[in-house]
């Protein structure tokens, strides 16, 4: 195993360690990622899919929804949905980061908090053979975090680290299913 596989499994031993155990395998049904997957024209990085599958149609922190891909909101229609949403809140922003800007027509949107409408955003790899990329886009105070990693290492840095990006509310639930009777 690479030094990088080893450590994307040791993030997500971390976070599990932080979030519990997530749901079944079986809670929101087999995720099919072929349709998905076939609308971004690229395969998504397994850590996010890991993520997804055990945390998805949930939210982590108190604020920040993450879909599942079989869940009662289809991911699908959340990432097409969030990628027109994105590109008309922030397609006249005068300040894109070069890396967003390289990748602008094929961000995917994997997480949305719902505090004040920042969005999470996955950028694919610019090259061959590069790597995922996280962007929290600033709704209210328009604005891009870049974050070079994937979904499991950007999470780690709240969930484990305490160092959570700016205006999100530090004081919730670390994760709570969309089922669980105290979500609201």
């Amino acid at each position: 195993m690479s030094e990088r596989n080893l450590q994307k499994a040791d993030s997500i031993v971390r976070i599990s360690e932080v979030l519990g155990g997530g749901r079944s395998s079986g809670d929101a049904g087999s995720p099919d990622w072929r349709p998905i997957e076939g609308w971004l024209g690229t395969s998504l990085p397994d850590d996010y899919k890991e993520l997804a599958e055990k945390y998805g149609d949930g939210v982590i922190g108190g604020h920040l929804f993450i879909p599942h891909p079989a869940g009662p909101d289809p991911l699908l229609e959340f990432m097409k949905e969030g990628r027109e949403i994105f590109h008309e809140a922030f397609g006249e922003h005068d300040e894109i980061p070069v890396r967003l800007a390289a990748v602008w027509d094929r961000v995917v949107p994997w997480a949305q908090h719902d505090w004040n409408g920042d969005m999470c955003l996955l950028l694919p790899p610019v090259e061959s053979g590069g790597g995922w990329a996280v962007v929290v886009a600033f709704r209210q105070c328009p604005d891009f975090l870049v974050f070079e990693g994937g979904v499991v290492d950007f999470l780690a840095e709240p969930l484990v680290k305490g160092m959570w990006p700016r205006g999100w509310p530090t004081n919730r639930p670390a994760w709570l299913s969309s089922d669980d009777p105290s979500f609201a």
